[in-house]
């Protein structure tokens, strides 16, 4: 790709196998279906906004607004946001 950044999808049942790193958190993804919804909830959005601060992420667009972040423990870090319907993406720098 040529803006050097890769972003892989995290399925929920791997998220114990990825490592410390940079991820992407999205509401809902680039083509919605009817089985993958988008979070609308203005209460879940408020809660995705505090848990997004305490983890040190921005806010970025990446194709879709969303926050974007280094974090060290992602199984635990980022369980809200699968249990709450998010989308995490990993992001590989490396790809150019």
């Amino acid at each position: 790709m040529a803006d050097g950044f890769y972003f892989d999808l995290v399925d929920y049942s791997d998220v114990n196998d990825v490592s410390t790193g940079r991820y992407v958190v999205v509401r809902h993804l680039w083509e919605i279906t009817e089985d993958r919804p988008a979070v609308n909830d203005s209460n879940v959005l408020s809660q995705a906004t505090t848990h997004v601060e305490a983890l040190g992420m921005k806010p970025t667009v990446v194709g879709l607004p969303g926050w974007q972040g280094s974090v060290d423990n992602p199984a635990a870090s980022l369980a809200w946001f699968f249990d709450n319907g998010f989308y995490v993406f990993e992001i590989d720098d490396d790809v150019t």
